[in-house]
């Protein structure tokens, strides 16, 4: 869906800026620390805006304070760890999904 949007405001020339919006992908694999790793040097070395992504709970809270600590936000797809909705803990992180506490409660 992301991906669509992008091609898109490429197809209509809707910029930020007078910039294209772009996208970059980087497979993790569900390790902690290659995600870190991984976000950081991107991060460092391109003009990111915002995070989709990471596909695990477990790796969320760790991108979510490096993404908090430069300013940009974070959105999952994925993620259903409920510590991740706390807004005073990751007020720069959002999913799209209810947490399992959610979920369970309205079950």
């Amino acid at each position: 869906m992301f991906k669509a949007a992008v091609l898109l405001s490429q197809q209509y020339n809707i910029t930020i800026e007078g910039k294209y919006l772009e996208w970059q992908t980087e497979q993790i694999g569900g390790n902690t620390i290659d995600a870190l790793s991984g976000t950081y040097q991107t991060i460092s070395a391109s003009n990111i805006v915002g995070i989709v992504g990471p596909e695990f709970s477990r790796e969320t809270p760790f991108i979510a304070d490096l993404a908090q600590k430069v300013g940009i936000p974070v959105i999952s797809y994925t993620t259903t760890a409920f510590d991740l909705s706390n807004r005073n803990t990751y007020h720069a992180f959002d999913h799209t999904v209810p947490s399992d506490y959610s979920s369970a409660t309205a079950m």
